[in-house]
């Protein structure tokens, strides 16, 4: 923050810029300043420790003001807010300030915190005068805001984006600055929803909230947005502008998505329980499973949505309603069990005991709620008050533990209790009851008993407990007991049934959520990519995650069959991956491990590391194979740069192209941590003129104004400094005064010096678009480099006559007006005539080392892969898929390809000419 602050301050006309973090209490305490508050003769540390707070320095004519002002702020639906005070220094002499306020809120919604960006603008506002535009002070303000920020004009014509906007939208305000909000990205904002509320906005001032619109933006694809806009007044409140915040939601729409498709995995062990289970937020049925269908005779469409409270009678609603909102409040479980009649369809109903999870369903608290169908206990309860003789056998042949205690002693137990509790018949009968119990629940036991017998009560008591086996084995059970008379004498008859399997069942569901909670993150997060393949030609896919869209497809396309995983295999790596499978199947081996290329939508080539497992059945055949890939094309550019690193020498061979080895040396080099682009001069031995030879990842329009610099001009003496620079690139270009390059975006920058002899030859230029400083280690690297590249050039620059006949040579390409250019096996350009060139728009430094695939329509580049496929193998020698020029004009051609050598290595040598027929 202090180093974003002090960049602010330099760039808008020295102001002080500040930030300041406090608390919405009564002497507003401060939790976090930025250093620089120091220019006010204060330290932060005085702050921090509560003996200054921010109402202490504020003007006291302007405490009660901006009280009010927060007070009356509706933060939630007006993001920011700007205002003018005055503060005191620790002198005491008076500042005014411009301020931009951004909110926090704690959970309950209630405004906690306020964050502050403030421009102390009293020298501007003490001489009369603005250097700059007032809007520059919202643009110093605005540009900490993490919410991207768009201000327009009354006119929609844009004032200023911030960087939060740039960021997301991958453009420069400078580029945008000026025009109208629908004209820009080619007319992508041009949307009728957002024209609408807009026009509302202009017309009435209605401002508008998270209005969501989901559009294909050309920088970065499907976006879904939400817009919130209203009208702002700037710091003199005598012009308004339009402002609107952009929130990018699109990860949280995918992310639902998933959710909604993993939840029917972990739906299967509530369908197959035997007992019902309903899931209820705010009193409404969101989850039935099939048992609760089957128990109430309705259909499931019948009653989701519907209120719980309308499926039981009247006498079990209150209670019902009380349990619920317990277990939401506690938000925990409740152990014990009640009795509920439920509705059937035709109207009758049926008895059930139910019991009370809290658990979170679709992010939000619900209750679960396990209902077992009681209908055949009740029943045998009936029949064991009413008839003695059905007592007995239905005691004994029942599912439950049935048991009499009579003075703490165990008089009756059924098979099922001696089955539970693996005791004999006579071992059991005579003990006092509490030993069959664990030693946490006796006391509940006795206390639950004892009052039952002093109060006389016949009602069902449930609860839960854990029996203690012969063997000493915990076993959870639900204990139903009543006042019995046994033998002219009260007695406690208990109803226990075994609940092992139904405890079983839920820590298996809350693990199984846990779990999925846990997946849904890691998927989420990582970089790998779950596959299920079949076992057939081209590897059809049965399921991929929704993280294959990082190379630019999407999880359908695969999963329809509309693309075969094989169709997006480098036509070069097709041979050696079957080759490979065939040795794992034949093998009998299960675990896979490949690395080979792909083809991106874009048609860039990316290295990938697949480990895989095949899956077979019974009888040993594939069935299918399922596994991850992991893109490492990192790691191979890095295995690639400590190569050539080690190997410089051979690397500056004189036999070499010599612009191929310039393109290669900014390949190089721009693959060093924290930097994406670069230039290389060559210094002309004769005028000392600085020549642009090399290039990578810049815009045209950029290397356009930057192709050569004359020996006297002041770009050229900084660019021939003897010793490194690095600085903000924003700062050499205005060391030389040229034209303004803001345009391209870059921020930390480097210019390396290449010296032969004591004499700099050459001259690179590194560069950033998104770092502000680069590290030591990457400043090792690059000057490690920078060391040994300068002797290299200088000896290649001593091999003229070399270099003329490559010349001589190159005339005669260029003189031919046809296409003419020679590919590499995996089809990357490595030489090309003039006429190519001129024809597509590039220049020959750019085309040199594209791959083909970038000079063909994107909707193509399987095809055109597939063809230098079926080229190498033979198969095919005349091509008829159209070019692309720059601009994107489709030019159609026909091509003649033909295996041969360059440089020693297998290539093809092609030659195009235009025709003239209609591109589809």
């Amino acid at each position: 923050m202090d180093v974003l602050a002090k960049k602010l301050g330099t760039t808008f006309c020295n102001n002080a810029v500040f930030t300041i973090f406090w608390k919405n209490d009564e002497n507003w305490s401060v939790h976090h300043v930025s250093k620089n508050i120091e220019q006010l003769g204060y330290t932060p540390e005085e702050f921090i420790s509560g003996d200054l707070s921010y109402a202490g320095i504020v003007h006291p004519d302007d405490r009660e003001k901006i009280r009010h002002s927060v007070l009356q702020w509706d933060w939630k639906h007006t993001p920011c807010l700007f205002q003018e005070c005055r503060i005191l220094d620790h002198k005491g002499d008076v500042h005014l300030v411009a301020k931009f306020l951004r909110g926090q809120c704690d959970e309950k919604g209630t405004l906690q915190y306020v964050e502050e960006t403030i421009v102390d603008i009293t020298q501007n506002k003490s001489t009369g005068s603005f250097p700059v535009s007032e809007n520059d002070y919202l643009r110093n303000a605005v540009n900490t805001a993490k919410e991207a920020l768009l201000f327009l004009d009354n006119e929609l014509k844009i004032i200023f984006a911030n960087r939060a906007f740039s960021r997301l939208f991958l453009t420069g305000s400078s580029a945008i600055e000026g025009q109208s909000l629908y004209a820009i990205e080619d007319g992508q904002w041009n949307i009728p929803a957002l024209q609408d509320r807009i026009s509302v906005l202009l017309k009435d001032n209605t401002e508008f909230s998270d209005l969501e619109i989901e559009s294909c933006f050309s920088n970065i694809g499907q976006r879904v947005l939400l817009i919130s806009s209203r009208i702002v007044n700037t710091l003199n409140n005598k012009t308004g502008m339009v402002l609107l915040a952009i929130e990018d939601v699109t990860d949280n729409k995918r992310s639902a998505r998933e959710l909604k498709t993993s939840e029917a995995k972990y739906s299967a062990l509530v369908e197959k329980g035997n007992d019902g289970i309903i899931i209820v937020q705010r009193d409404i049925l969101r989850f039935i499973n099939s048992k609760f269908l089957e128990l109430t005779g309705f259909q499931e469409e019948e009653i989701i949505n519907s209120t719980l409270l309308d499926h039981v009678p009247v006498d079990f609603r209150r209670m019902l309603a009380k349990r619920c909102a317990k277990a939401l409040k506690d938000e925990r479980s409740i152990k014990r069990n009640y009795e509920v009649d439920f509705f059937r369809k035709d109207g009758s109903v049926f008895p059930a005991e139910v019991s009370f999870s809290f658990i979170s369903y679709e992010n939000d608290p619900a209750v679960m709620i396990t209902i077992r169908d009681i209908a055949e206990r009740k029943k045998a309860e009936m029949q064991l008050k009413n008839s003695e003789k059905k007592y007995s056998t239905l005691v004994e042949k029942s599912n439950d533990g049935i048991v009499i205690i009579q003075d703490d002693q165990l008089v009756f137990a059924n098979n099922k209790f001696i089955e539970i509790t693996g005791y004999t018949l006579a071992e059991a009968i005579g003990k006092n009851f509490t030993r069959f119990l664990s030693t946490e629940y006796r006391r509940m036991f006795v206390g639950n008993s004892g009052k039952k017998l002093g109060k006389r009560n016949e009602n069902l008591l449930k609860y839960e407990i854990e029996l203690l086996s012969k063997v000493g084995k915990k076993i959870p059970a639900e204990i139903n007991s009543s006042m019995i008379e046994h033998e002219g004498k009260p007695a406690y008859m208990a109803i226990i049934r075994d609940i092992t399997e139904q405890k079983t069942r839920e820590k298996e569901l809350l693990k199984l959520i846990e779990v999925r909670k846990v997946l849904e993150n890691v998927i989420e997060s990582s970089p790998a990519i779950v596959f299920f393949w079949k076992a057939d030609d081209k590897w059809p896919v049965e399921f991929v995650s929704e993280n294959i869209s990082q190379f630019g497809y999407s999880a359908k396309e695969f999963m329809s069959g509309t693309i075969l995983y094989g169709d997006i295999i480098h036509p070069s790596d097709l041979q050696k991956i079957d080759r490979g499978l065939s040795r794992y199947f034949q093998e009998d081996e299960n675990n896979i491990s490949l690395e080979y290329r792909i083809l991106t939508r874009s048609g860039e080539i990316r290295w990938i590391d697949e480990r895989s497992v095949i899956k077979r059945n019974p009888e040993g055949e594939v069935e299918y194979l399922q596994g991850i890939i992991v893109d490492i094309t990192e790691r191979k550019n890095a295995n690639n740069f400590m190569q050539i690193c080690s190997e410089l020498d051979t690397f500056f061979t004189p036999t070499t192209d010599v612009k191929e080895i310039f393109q290669q040396l900014i390949e190089l080099v721009t693959q060093v941590k924290g930097i994406d682009c670069g230039e290389l001069y060559l210094v002309d031995e004769v005028t000392g003129d600085l020549n642009l030879v090399a290039h990578k990842g810049l815009s045209f329009r950029f290397v356009n104004s930057t192709r050569r610099y004359a020996a006297n001009s002041l770009h050229a003496r900084v660019l021939k400094t003897e010793y490194p620079i690095y600085k903000l690139y924003y700062e050499i270009n205005s060391m030389t005064h040229g034209i303004d390059l803001g345009f391209e975006g870059l921020e930390a920058t480097v210019i390396l010096p290449l010296k032969y002899e004591g004499n700099i030859v050459a001259v690179i230029m590194l560069a950033s678009h998104t770092e502000y400083a680069i590290e030591q280690n990457t400043r090792s690297i690059i000057e490690s480099i920078a060391s040994q590249v300068g002797p290299s050039i200088g000896r290649i620059r001593e091999q003229v006559h070399f270099q003329k006949d490559l010349n001589n040579l190159q005339e005669i390409f260029d003189r031919i007006e046809d296409f003419l250019f020679v590919l590499d096996k995996d089809g990357c350009i490595l030489h090309t005539n003039s006429f190519l060139c001129k024809r597509l728009g590039y220049s020959h430094e750019e085309l040199v080392g594209l791959n083909i695939l970038n000079v063909h329509p994107q909707n193509r580049a399987i095809e055109i892969a597939a063809a230098l496929a079926d080229i190498l193998a033979g198969k095919l020698s005349v091509v008829r898929i159209p070019f692309e020029s720059y601009i994107g004009e489709l030019i159609p051609v026909e091509v003649k390809a033909t295996r041969g050598n360059w440089n020693g290595h297998t290539a093809l040598i092609c030659l195009g000419r235009e025709i003239k027929e209609k591109v589809v």
